[in-house]
This record gives C-alpha cells, structure tokens and sequence, in this order.
C-alpha cells in the first residue's frame, strides 16, 4: 500500500462525536499522525465561522476545506487557496427557485454563514432541534435574505437549507438538480447547493495537487452523501461505522462510529501502525 501523505477528515458524523466534541483521544492522534510528517485536512460542509472552536482545538492541522469543498484555506494565516464559487447568476437563479417556500436559507459568503432574522429568532421551527445553541452563535442576521443578497452580488460559497416537509425539499431538489447545479445533503432534512463543480472530492484533489501527492496516497473519512466526492477521490476511502450505505459501499475500511472515536482508530489502524 501507498504510505498515506494527506489525510481529509469530515468533521459532523465522523471527526466530531455525537454532541459536537472532539475527544482528546481524536485530538492526540490527529496530532500524532500530523507529527509524523502526514498532511491533515479538514473537509467540511462549514465555513470558517462555525470551525473557530475546532481549530482552536485542532491548531497542528494545517489546511481546512470548506462549504462542501467551494474554498480550501491554509489555516495558519487563512490563505484561500482554492475557490470555485456560486455566480451572481446562479445565485439569483437558486433564490427564484426557492421562493415559494416558507423555510431556512443559509447563504454562505466570506467565511460567514447569513440567516434571516425572523427564522434565526424561531430556529428550531425551521429545522435546527438538534444543536440550536451552535446555530446562534454561529449566523450573522439579516432583515430579510432577498434583499441581503440583491445588495450583496457577489459569489457565494454555498446555500445551506432547511425545508418542512420532505416533499418540498425533493421538488426543489430536483430542480436545482435538472439546473445542473451539485445538490447534496449531510443530513436528512437539510439540502446543500453548491456551484456545478464544486464538492468535497474537486477541492482534495486541488489540495492535492498543490501538495504534488498522487491520489493513491491520499486518504479520506466520511459519513454522509456530501462525503461521496472525496472518497472517491482518495485511494484509501474510509467510513465511519455510522456512514449512510453509499459511503459505506464505497470504503475499503469501515472505522468505529463518531461515538466511539472512529477517526482515532482508523488513524491508528492505517498510519501510526496500533491496530
């Protein structure tokens, strides 16, 4: 097997546990491995504004890709160094098709993630029950999101949204889809709009290339359908015990869940030689 020089790990569902934590057994190995001359990525569909508390815990790893992979940033002075955006263009388009519904729309622009006031001040009803406290301090509020982004006009990383019934998501879905833009989901009732080439896998590979270490040698953790894109990308695709089937079907290893430290173990397993 190829010796792994680049590593991307997915944060929600696999590097993070269940409640959002990163244990200290997670945080040792990933410092170990980086220790050992192996580049460590973290892969997400965040933005840097809702990274800063794991990166003051995680400050060894030296790059982070964001928004579903529309920016890679070297994290020791925040240097983009990858972006491929959503245009104005397509933007105003994805906003026209979103209209009709009552629901959240996050827009991703700049390393912040902008949200509506009036859905920010009832965000469980709009789909945040699970970890609404990391919601709030994580959004900047805005009167209203069509008119935030009719002033704005610029590139936007992503669209991060929350529909109330699973019948809307997949109309809109489909439309975005049949647009040609890249719809994905990190979890059951969210939808992630990115632009047409944009994901996960497009910016590893980037990342890659600028590092020149060959796919073979790269090796990628994940969970969700928004992991598909790097696993495939990488050489050695890794899933967490907890990944939905696809990503799973695509793993040449199946770690331990999030909630038994899965990324830790399969760091071990793969390059510290403890499995």
């Amino acid at each position: 097997m190829e010796q792994i020089q680049l590593i991307a790990l997915d944060m929600d569902g696999t590097t993070l546990r269940p409640d959002l934590s990163l244990s200290k057994q997670t945080i040792e190995t990933i410092q170990q491995v980086v220790a050992r001359g192996v580049a460590v990525t973290i892969c997400t569909g965040r933005t840097l504004d809702e990274l800063k508390w794991e990166l003051s815990e995680l400050p060894f790893v030296p790059y982070v890709i964001t928004g579903n992979g529309s920016a890679a940033w070297r994290t020791a002075d925040q240097q983009s160094l990858y972006e491929d955006a959503l245009t104005v263009e397509e933007t105003n388009k994805i906003l026209n098709i979103l209209k009709p519904y009552d629901m959240r729309i996050e827009i991703y622009h700049g390393g912040k993630v902008y949200i509506e006031q009036h859905v920010y001040d009832d965000i469980e009803h709009y789909g945040a029950t699970a970890f609404p406290d990391f919601i709030r301090e994580t959004r900047t509020t805005v009167p209203d999101i069509y008119a935030f982004y009719e002033s704005l006009q610029q590139p936007i990383d992503k669209f991060n949204l929350f529909f109330k019934t699973p019948a809307e998501r997949q109309t809109a879905w489909d439309a975005c889809a049949a647009a040609g833009y890249n719809v994905t989901s990190s979890f059951l009732q969210n939808m992630e709009v990115n632009s047409k080439t944009a994901n996960k896998g497009n910016a590893l590979k980037h990342l890659a290339q600028v590092l020149n270490i060959p796919n073979r040698a790269v090796m990628a953790v994940g969970d969700q359908l928004n992991d598909v894109s790097m696993l495939t990308y990488a050489g050695i695709p890794v899933a967490m015990g907890n990944a939905v089937p696809e990503v799973k079907d695509l793993a040449v290893y199946i770690t331990k869940s999030n909630a038994e430290d899965g990324v830790a173990f399969a760091l071990d397993h793969y390059v510290l030689g403890g499995a």
